[in-house]
């Protein structure tokens, strides 16, 4: 009998039913799912695409798949990174310190004034972030891609162009991942860093309990069609919700890219029921 026993432990082991899986194994993101938000691109004159991560549940939605996946020039939604580098490089170690105009006078009326990091990113003042680059340099742009790449991280001929000349190019799903790592403060940046960044990200509407936080983008790389960009995220009680869209005129159609391109993330923010309900726009 007692030769037995070890035997019959193991038979006995073998015949209990297994363990249920921990919960960190069970618990996974639902599939990403496609959706069909054209009417808002088309009421506008446009085609593009739209990308939404319901941080609650996990899920990516797309508009478009394989043009979420395609890269694009960034234009004026780079900024958000390009804030992350200059913090990072010390170029800029106040955000609400002024940096002089250089008096040169430009189309966009608000750019004609001295600018801090803060209000040169709400009105996307082009020479203020040009100059900054410059000082961060090609060697101190490549330190940081080592460590955290954006898009292709191409910097081309002119280092100050790069983002607009269709050099530098991101894709909306890459804008999507790299913006919900830095709403978790999840980027290989100072926390500091990321935590101003976050604050200077321009509110562009704002409810009870709710606004939404976002760069826009507009560009005309050379021999490609006009693309204008939003991305951000949504803050809510609940679980916030990120987002990247691009656009671009659509055949035969106009799009008046500077209000159309907000108009198009409202309609499809109000059809999931995300946009911000009260105050409305900000201008």
């Amino acid at each position: 009998m007692s030769r037995l026993l070890p035997l019959l432990l193991v038979l006995a082991a073998c015949a209990r039913p297994a363990a249920p899986p921990a919960a960190s194994d069970s618990a996974q993101a639902p599939p990403d799912s496609v959706a069909d938000w054209s009417a808002a691109f088309r009421a506008e004159g446009a085609v593009g695409t739209f990308v939404l991560l319901d941080t609650r549940t996990g899920r990516t939605t797309r508009h478009d798949p394989e043009r979420a996946a395609t890269r694009f020039s960034p234009a004026s939604t780079s900024k958000v990174f390009n804030g992350l580098v200059f913090l990072d490089r010390g170029v800029v170690t106040d955000v609400d310190s002024m940096h002089a105009w250089d008096g040169v006078e430009r189309s966009i009326p608000q750019w004609n004034r001295d600018h801090s990091l803060r209000t040169g990113t709400a009105v996307s003042a082009v020479w203020l972030f040009q100059r900054l680059a410059g000082r961060v340099g090609r060697d101190g742009y490549a330190e940081v891609f080592a460590r955290e790449p954006y898009g292709n991280s191409a910097l081309g001929d002119s280092l100050e162009l790069s983002w607009l000349d269709g050099t530098w190019r991101v894709s909306a799903d890459e804008q999507v991942v790299f913006l919900d790592r830095l709403r978790r403060g999840d980027l290989a940046f100072s926390d500091a860093d990321q935590v101003t960044v976050r604050d200077i990200l321009p509110i562009l509407a704002e409810g009870v309990g709710t606004r939404l936080k976002a760069k826009t983008g507009w560009g005309v790389p050379p021999g490609e069609p006009a693309i204008g960009w939003i991305v951000g995220w949504v803050e809510r009680p609940d679980g916030d919700a990120v987002f990247a869209m691009n656009a671009e005129e659509a055949p035969g159609l106009t799009f008046d890219v500077g209000p159309g391109r907000l108009r198009i993330v409202r309609a499809v923010l109000e059809g999931e029921g995300l946009w911000p309900a009260g105050d409305g726009e900000r201008p």
